[in-house]
């Protein structure tokens, strides 16, 4: 079974355009998976991936 790869919340705002408040606000709100590991935030990058699908999907929708 493959490792999940986990990235900083700096990659994960990055990949996600948003800033870094707004990435831990997604955090507290449970609408994305993240955990700490040695103190510091990691997340799920399976999860931020998932969130990009979703909006781009909302997005489309919206579009029609």
């Amino acid at each position: 079974m493959a490792k999940q790869k986990d990235i900083s919340p700096r990659e994960a705002a990055a990949r996600l355009g948003v800033r870094l408040d707004s990435l831990y606000a997604l955090i507290w709100a449970g609408k994305l998976t993240a955990h700490k590991l040695e103190g510091r935030w990691r997340i799920s990058a399976c999860a931020v991936e998932e969130r990009l699908r979703t909006k781009e999907a909302e997005r489309a929708s919206v579009g029609r």
